[in-house]
């Protein structure tokens, strides 16, 4: 009977990715980073103005509790208190007692958007450091712009559609104009209490913050978009609807 001998199994040499192998993996997780990290930065961004929204609705309910406690009357933006210095009184200083909390003056997508030293000279005790929001002009009258006038609640007859607080910096013309930080969107607060975003549009001409030392930093201009309501197509905020 004839025998065969089996035959010796073959063995192949290590497995392994050819070089063009490799390369193809490279390109398309090239490509899926292209794809995922702008959908990434806009989730974080989007994060970032829930925060900001939380931090100005909480500004709105601070300062109408301030309102409830001084005859209906609104703080000022700024004024030179000779009581407690003499030094600069901002809205954040008068309504820190109720805020007790100096991150919600900073927005988390520019957190020292306005050093308050640098815009007062010489702030109030007890004043927040850094800020990222301003206040409506014509609602918070300032002691150092023109004759002050501070407004009741009572004079605000269109309370829902009143800015009180946004997303902003202050001009070397001491504008207090939008930044719109949130993807061309800014946040803003109105006086019966709720805060929205806002959208904007981005303006090739810039301009200088301002500070008592002369023009500071460089700070983009944007146009407020038609969901602003009576503000759509201003730099800013400013007005009291009638």
């Amino acid at each position: 009977m004839h025998s065969s001998t089996p035959l010796a199994p073959v063995r192949r040499g290590n497995a392994g990715f050819t070089l063009i192998e490799l390369l193809v993996v490279i390109a398309i997780i090239a490509i899926l980073a292209a794809i995922l990290f702008p959908v990434f930065a806009q989730a974080r961004e989007k994060a970032r103005q829930t925060s900001c929204l939380s931090n100005l609705k909480q500004y709105a309910l601070a300062n109408l509790m301030y309102v409830q406690d001084y005859d209906e009357t609104f703080p000022m933006s700024a004024y030179m208190n000779m009581t407690s210095g003499p030094c600069v009184a901002t809205f954040y200083w008068a309504v820190a007692p109720y805020v007790k909390n100096n991150q919600v003056t900073q927005c988390p997508s520019e957190k020292d958007a306005m050093n308050v030293q640098l815009l007062t000279g010489a702030p109030c005790a007890n004043t927040p450091p850094v800020n990222s929001y301003v206040v409506n002009p014509a609602l918070y009258g300032s002691g150092f712009v023109g004759t002050v006038v501070t407004q009741s609640l009572a004079s605000v007859n269109r309370p829902a559609e009143t800015v009180m607080h946004y997303d902003g910096n202050t001009s070397v013309t001491q504008q207090q104009i939008v930044q719109a930080r949130h993807q061309n969107m800014f946040d803003a607060s109105f006086v019966d209490g709720h805060a929205k975003a806002i959208q904007a549009t981005l303006l090739t001409t810039t301009t200088q913050q301002f500070t008592v030392a002369g023009p500071g930093k460089t700070l983009k201009t944007y146009r407020v978009g038609a969901g602003g309501g009576v503000y759509a197509g201003q730099l800013d905020c400013n007005g009291i609807p009638q």
